[in-house]
């Protein structure tokens, strides 16, 4: 049977390509030129990180395989703890449990196909982005097509026992505890698991592997280079494998792909078995609903709409969507998240060796960008998808004798207090943190608190743009067409407000450096003109395209 379900979701791709024409089609294209062009520069990077350190005498062969094992166990890593999070859908909450259950298949069968579906999902990111990676680790190494083809052999083992034990745990949780509940609360473990994995490696200093003299003895340095990276798990076992095919030592591979292999085989089994015992009941128990219960707190929002009327609206729907950010747990993962790229950006601007106030000060300006970026990839995340997650619920907005502008400007509200006071702690301990002159530091905050007001007005308009009431999940949302869209225009809106200061802060070094006369009041008021109106048109031009769209959208 489990071949049948399969060929089922094989069929449902071909089905799905075959529909693509004209603008979903060229959509598809675009994003696909836009992916490979980010794996070639992503291969340009690795091949000459990799080729610097075959270079190193003595321990450069040894630096780059102690590089790979690490990549290894940080994908092994991040794909159970992706499959912690996955599995609690697939498993358990996927449209089409219900009906696969009515059929005739057997309940071991059926939880295997939801099983693939787990590794599959959980997975397929990670291997494209250390693609590149094994690609230019080969050519580095001058290693031939065969090496290619183990590689691929190796990562089958691979992912499938790292999303096996991300299912295990999640089908052990959900037979102790059968509700809704543990669903939740999984998903708040497994976002901080992942927060966890991307501080702890940043906080080990990666970039300490290319300086062996920050070891006393260089002995000790050679001798962490031959340790095993965590020789128990499968990434180690993957790592060896492939120095035993470089060095053409087929017996030591031979070795540790039987090893792989016999795991998957051995873990499959029983978790094969236990799912007779367990998937049934756990199933069972997380189809109940969450319950509410009400309780009688002071309501900020009637308080308000009561003194202000003309308010009412925007407060009423306040409401509706601060109740929602309550009791979805997996707004709180994503905020989890967030905290986490917040905490090592500030820790890798504290590690840069800055030595000159001249270079600090040129850096924290330059700083502009980056924390825009990081702004901009939190909208992607929480503004860009405000007006699509409303999904079945939009009716009863659209009945509702409201414009679409007031259903935009309380998504925006809601967004913009938040992305100001991020810009604003992220720029601010940044130049604390890089002992930024005065003037650096009031124009980097002045601009970050700038773009952080766009970039909320653009991620409104563009979600009402582009918007997909059909999505499930925010993932989806991201790596959309009007996901792509709306980083796109944030990458080119940064680009330009970070020209447009560029000219001021170079008269600024002038004088800094003794330069007579360096200031010239029509550049001032030429690259001042620029920042308006490339504020003013980065604000206007998506809502005003929003707005209109959302008013003739039809349910």
């Amino acid at each position: 049977m489990l071949p049948v379900l399969i060929k089922r979701k094989l069929l449902g791709v071909r089905n799905g390509l075959a529909r693509l024409k004209g603008w979903p089609l060229a959509k598809d294209l675009v994003f696909l030129a836009t992916a490979c062009v980010m794996l070639l520069a992503l291969y340009g990077v690795f091949w000459r990180l990799l080729s610097y350190l075959e270079g190193i005498q003595l321990i450069g062969p040894m630096l780059a395989w102690k590089l790979a094992s690490m990549v290894l166990l940080i994908t092994f890593s991040m794909i159970t703890v992706s499959s912690i999070i996955i599995s609690m859908t697939t498993l358990y909450y996927s449209s089409d449990l219900k009906f696969l259950f009515s059929c005739p298949i057997d309940l071991r069968t059926l939880f295997l196909d939801k099983a693939l579906d787990t590794v599959l999902y959980s997975s397929w990111t990670l291997l494209l982005a250390i693609l590149p990676f094994v690609a230019a680790l080969g050519r580095v190494k001058g290693l031939g097509p065969g090496f290619y083809v183990s590689y691929a052999l190796l990562m089958v083992p691979f992912v499938l026992l790292a999303g096996a034990f991300g299912i295990i745990f999640s089908m052990l949780v959900m037979y102790a505890f059968p509700t809704s509940r543990t669903r939740d609360i999984t998903w708040l473990l497994g976002s901080l698991s992942v927060s966890f994995v991307y501080m702890a490696f940043r906080f080990s200093k990666p970039e300490t592997l290319l300086r062996p003299d920050s070891l006393e003895v260089v002995a000790q340095y050679i001798q962490y280079l031959q340790s095993p990276t965590a020789e128990y798990l499968p990434s180690w076992w993957v790592t060896r494998a492939m120095i035993s095919w470089s060095a053409g030592k087929w017996a030591s591979f031979s070795l540790y792909a039987g090893a792989l292999f016999a795991s998957v085989f051995a873990v499959y089994a029983g978790m094969y078995r236990l799912a007779g015992r367990v998937y049934a009941g756990g199933f069972s128990g997380a189809q109940g609903s969450p319950r509410f219960r009400g309780r009688n707190r002071s309501q900020p929002e009637r308080f308000l709409a009561l003194r202000y009327g003309k308010m009412r609206h925007t407060l009423t729907f306040f409401w509706k969507d601060r109740l929602l950010l309550q009791r979805d747990p997996r707004y709180w993962s994503q905020i989890i998240l967030v905290a986490a790229l917040i905490v090592v950006y500030l820790f890798s601007i504290r590690q840069l060796p800055l030595d000159t106030q001249s270079i600090r000060s040129l850096v924290s300006f330059l700083n502009v960008g980056v924390a825009g970026f990081v702004m901009a990839a939190v909208g992607l995340r929480f503004t860009f998808p405000a007006i699509s997650m409303e999904g079945g619920s939009l009716w009863i907005l659209k009945s509702a004798p409201v414009r679409a502008s007031s259903i935009m400007r309380e998504k925006l509200l809601l967004s913009i207090v938040p992305s100001v006071l991020m810009g604003a702690v992220l720029i601010t301990v940044s130049n604390r943190l890089l002992n930024a002159d005065f003037f650096v530091s009031a124009l980097s905050t002045f601009t970050i608190v700038s773009a952080a007001a766009v970039l909320s007005v653009m991620g409104v308009g563009l979600g009402a743009l582009f918007p997909d009431f059909r999505a499930e999940n925010i993932h989806q949302l991201e790596s959309s067409y009007g996901g792509f869209v709306y980083m796109a225009c944030s990458m080119g809106y940064l680009a330009l407000l970070v020209a447009a200061e560029a000219w001021p802060v170079q008269m600024h070094f002038a004088e800094l450096f003794g330069r007579p006369d360096p200031w010239d009041r029509r550049g001032l008021a030429l690259c001042a003109s620029v920042f308006i109106l490339l504020n003013a048109a980065a604000m206007i031009v998506p809502w005003k395209l929003g707005r209109a769209n959302l008013e003739k959208y039809e349910i």
